[in-house]
């Protein structure tokens, strides 16, 4: 739980340095999409820490913010290794919630 959670937020983080890793800060929409969607899910990974089950509201939040992830380079229309990028972290995102919001029998 700790781990899928902390993983979670460190995502949330990298959502939130693209701007700047990979150049478009320039892109004033794009950099306040990558701002809110990385500040929102690290803020509910971290909400969230140590807690497991569909009735976390703070777990289907990162679930979404991983799928506007999948969303968001193809709205600015990002370079190659930037859309990589969102699109690998935010299928992450979304299976490493979805673990927590159904885990398995321990």
């Amino acid at each position: 739980m700790y781990l899928r959670n902390c993983l979670s937020a460190i995502m949330g983080i990298w959502v939130l340095l693209n701007p700047w890793v990979f150049g478009f800060g320039d892109v004033t929409n794009a950099l306040f999409g990558c701002a809110i969607i990385g500040s929102l899910q690290f803020v509910c990974s971290m909400l969230v820490l140590g807690k497991t089950g569909d009735h976390m509201w703070q777990n289907w939040a990162c679930v979404v913010t991983g799928a506007l992830s999948i969303v968001l380079p193809n709205v600015f229309q990002l370079g190659m290794l930037a859309f990589l990028s969102f699109i690998f972290f935010g299928f992450m995102t979304i299976l490493v919630n979805y673990a927590n919001i159904y885990p398995d029998s321990q």
